[in-house]
């Protein structure tokens, strides 16, 4: 059984998505392990996107800044291939790129380039870990000090 960890960030938790986009999780066949509510630091952040800041350090600050001490939704769900069925249910990164019946573009109209242009984080609804590995790394950094279900 693979687990992974999911993110609802602020821009879906403001405008009430939470409930859609666990359903459409759970509907799939996965299962909620666990789940967190946080306004986490910039700092939490930086951690989190360390690997972004090496490949493009204005994504990096502008998401890190955009997105500290704002409300997210940690979750750790599980399942047969849930880091990869997960991706494929959240669509690409950018929502302009999305196709209709990805979460990123039934639910979310903006771009990067619209981002990039306002100098802030793409309000692309979520994030999911890209491999196994990362998982587990993101689980142990937004989980720790936490027990696990």
């Amino acid at each position: 059984m693979e687990e992974t960890l999911v993110l609802l960030k602020f821009d879906a938790l403001e405008r009430g998505l939470s409930g859609a986009i666990l359903a459409r999780y759970e509907e799939a066949g996965f299962r909620v392990a666990n789940t967190r509510w946080l306004r986490p630091p910039r700092s939490l952040w930086e951690e989190h996107y360390a690997d972004l800041k090496s490949r493009n350090q204005a994504a990096f600050d502008r998401t890190t800044q955009c997105l500290a001490d704002k409300p997210v939704l940690v979750i750790i769900l599980n399942g047969r291939n849930v880091v990869q069925k997960i991706r494929q249910l959240n669509g690409p990164t950018d929502p302009l790129q999305a196709p209709p019946g990805t979460i990123r573009g039934d639910f979310s109209s903006d771009s990067i380039t619209d981002a990039n242009q306002e100098n802030r984080a793409t309000f692309n609804l979520v994030h999911a870990a890209d491999s196994p590995e990362s998982a587990q790394r993101e689980i142990a950094l937004w989980f720790r000090g936490t027990v696990q279900a």
